[in-house]
């Protein structure tokens, strides 16, 4: 959840409070939940609304992620390419920090969760097709945004 909600804010701070808050909602509404349908989504849902609520409420400015975590297969790669794709994963950070909101919780729900299209438009409260169009709006912006950056660098 933290994870989610920090994708979407942008802030280590602010992804904190809106976890919290998440898992506070998800509480109270508990009653609400149908044991039925899958327990993930519905909190992820929660998350993402409380993380897009944060950005409404204090516009805030997107900064992107200092850390990365740590991968088991890093060790196994030696340390040129292991820096080398820490160094290419940055830069997709950096680049979906300057998203829309919309567009940062889709991608990160839909590739950094493993959440399939219908969760996502689940978790989101949005429709399948505006999911789709919200991840394929999302990667083309982050194609410009990745070479705009890589052309930055080599000129």
């Amino acid at each position: 959840m933290f994870n989610i909600a920090l994708r979407i804010t942008g802030d280590a701070d602010a992804a904190n409070d809106c976890a919290q808050e998440a898992f506070i909602r998800a509480y109270r509404a508990l009653h609400q939940y149908d044991p039925t349908l899958p327990f993930g989504p519905w909190l992820y849902r929660i998350t993402t609304n409380a993380s897009l609520n944060h950005v409404q409420r204090w516009h805030a400015r997107e900064t992107p992620v200092d850390e990365l975590p740590e991968r088991s297969a890093e060790i196994d790669e030696g340390p040129e390419a292991t820096a080398v794709r820490r160094e290419e994963v940055a830069e997709v950070v950096a680049a979906m920090a300057d998203l829309p909101a919309a567009y940062r919780a889709a991608l990160t729900l839909r590739h950094m969760q493993q959440l399939s299209y219908q969760e996502v438009a689940d978790a989101l409260g949005i429709p399948l097709g505006t999911v789709k169009t919200h991840l394929h709006r999302a990667r083309a912006a982050l194609k410009v945004r990745i070479a705009a950056r890589v052309r930055g660098k080599t000129a």
